[in-house]
């Protein structure tokens, strides 16, 4: 059987089709089953109190003025929240999902165009099965894959119409996507855009056309888009629009290496490498296809896979040397990744290298592994999960990655590189099905939703406020989301309102606690409870 597949074997069209079909339960079974962490549950509260409050131009954390973020993905989960008459976890996460398979035919597009459908196919398969999108962000309504999926565009679009010599769509197009990502998530997306302008064009040598009245008007579009919000803004706010751009700033700064220490710095140069490594495998295990200088040197002479090589390295450079660097900052970058050393990989079989027998035994290996333990582990821990039909479930999921097994019997060379992302997926799917409810089971976030729930419920026709200095973000959504009113700050209590504290003692017999709350930090605890008569 393993001498049935290949790396590049045939990829015949039912196969993709399955790609999809499979694709769709491992991503969306048990989606909204788990509760949000802590970035979900700030985009899901202030987007619930621009709903409550009705002002979509200020967005609000707990009545307070948010400023980390622009408010284009929050009126996007708004849409989403209006549209289904829900606010709860699914409807929450499903932009990631549209954005993932938006991101995902985009690749396919793009590559497509240059190196044919069989490596748009593979590359779009690697992106979506890497480690990082199919067992994390993939779970998450954050900003960060629809954010990615403009930048990436970006890329590609560039490339395109520079090689067209089209200067003018180029421009006007780059800088009203790269409007929409500022919208998304504020000054990376300059960084990002002027990056890759100026190493295209150098690379290109077309460096002097970067200075021509179509670069200002693709500046301008810019500037109209974004500059529609922010006069809005100012108008309504004029207080507040100074403490807007200075937040613009430093949300940004204070993630570089200019708010890092120097060592701090030097630390995470070192090791940012194999962290990429880490997150992003199995695919990054293809990076062993770079370590070949004659096969490197005639890969780099395909233009548009220089093109890529030097687009993602004069962007990674700001992650490498930016201490306070998360993986999902990086999802614009990896799909150009996973293009070079697809390239590169199919030149190592044709040659039959040594990295290229290494790297066939690594993926069938982990293929019959992912098959195994997808089926094993949850048939051996059936009496500790709290799944119906355990042993019935896990047959299926074995039976489906048989099937996969099967494929070289089925084509002439089953193709290795699809054959083991169905498996990923496949994997995902028995990951969704039993260890999602065995997470929830055990989960300190899931306690802390249900009592967040059942307070709101105790409270919701009476006054609730805040005397904390700072409220669990995860707890205040679930609060703001069942009582239907935005959850505030007092500075001072009075008679009457419920309030939530982080201590008793402080204010002595004038208090009278009613109830308790778990929050995400397991040893400590909230207090909700009411004043006997007003503090001085």
């Amino acid at each position: 059987m393993f001498q049935r597949f290949s790396l590049f074997g045939n990829l015949k069209s039912g196969f993709s089709i399955a790609g999809v079909f499979i694709a769709l339960p491992a991503l969306l079974i048990h989606l909204g089953v788990l509760p949000l962490i802590g970035d979900e549950s700030i985009r899901a509260l202030v987007t619930l109190e621009m709903i409550l409050s009705g002002d979509f131009f200020t967005p609000t954390l707990n009545g307070i003025p948010y400023f980390n973020k622009p408010p284009l993905f929050n009126w996007i989960l708004s849409g989403f929240y209006l549209i289904s008459g829900r606010n709860d976890e699914l409807i929450t996460r499903l932009p990631t999902i549209f954005a993932l398979f938006a991101y995902c035919f985009t690749i396919y597009f793009w590559i497509k165009k240059e190196l044919g459908s069989h490596t748009g196919i593979l590359a779009t398969m690697m992106f979506l099965t890497c480690g990082r999108i199919l067992f994390w962000d993939s779970f998450l309504g954050l900003i960060d894959l629809t954010y990615s999926w403009l930048v990436f565009m970006n890329f590609m679009i560039t490339w395109y119409y520079i090689r067209k010599q089209k200067f003018t769509t180029l421009y006007l197009l780059t800088y009203f996507i790269l409007a929409v990502a500022f919208l998304l998530k504020g000054l990376p997306s300059l960084v990002f855009q002027a990056i890759t302008l100026l190493a295209a064009f150098t690379l290109e040598r077309k460096f002097i056309r970067l200075f021509s009245w179509k670069h200002l008007a693709g500046i301008g579009i810019f500037i109209a888009t974004t500059g529609t919000y922010y006069v809005s803004y100012a108008y309504r706010n004029p207080d507040l629009i100074d403490h807007l751009l200075l937040r613009l700033i430093t949300e940004s700064t204070d993630k570089s290496a200019i708010g890092a220490t120097v060592m701090k710095t030097i630390l995470h140069f070192l090791i940012f490498p194999f962290e990429v490594l880490y997150h992003f495998l199995p695919w990054t295990l293809f990076a062993l296809f770079l370590f070949h200088g004659k096969i490197l040197s005639k890969a780099l002479k395909n233009n548009f896979i220089r093109y890529c090589v030097v687009i993602f390295l004069s962007n990674i450079i700001i992650y490498w040397t930016s201490p306070i660097t998360y993986p999902r900052y990086l999802l614009m970058l990896m799909p150009l990744f996973f293009v070079v050393v697809l390239y590169m990989a199919r030149m190592h079989t044709l040659a039959g290298t040594v990295h290229f027998r290494i790297v066939k035994v690594l993926l069938f290996t982990m293929m019959a592994i992912l098959m195994l333990s997808s089926y094993l582990l949850p048939a051996f821990s059936a009496k500790n999960l709290p799944v119906e039909q355990v042993y019935l479930k896990s047959f299926l999921i074995l039976l489906a990655g048989g099937l996969v097994m099967m494929f070289p019997f089925m084509t002439k060379k089953a193709n290795l590189i699809f054959s083991f992302g169905l498996m990923l997926l496949i994997s995902r799917i028995s990951f969704n099905l039993f260890l999602i409810p065995y997470r929830q089971s055990e989960s300190w976030a899931d306690k802390c939703r249900s009592d967040a729930i059942t307070i709101a419920h105790l409270t919701k026709n009476s006054q609730l406020y805040c005397l904390t200095d700072t409220i669990m973000i995860p707890n205040a959504y679930y609060l703001t989301r069942e009582r239907e009113e935005i959850l505030c700050f007092r500075e001072f209590p009075e008679a009457g309102p419920y309030y939530i504290l982080s201590d008793t003692i402080s204010y002595g017999k004038n208090l009278q606690p009613k109830y308790t709350m778990r929050i995400p930090h397991p040893d400590r605890k909230f207090f909700i409870g009411k004043f006997t008569h007003e503090e001085p």
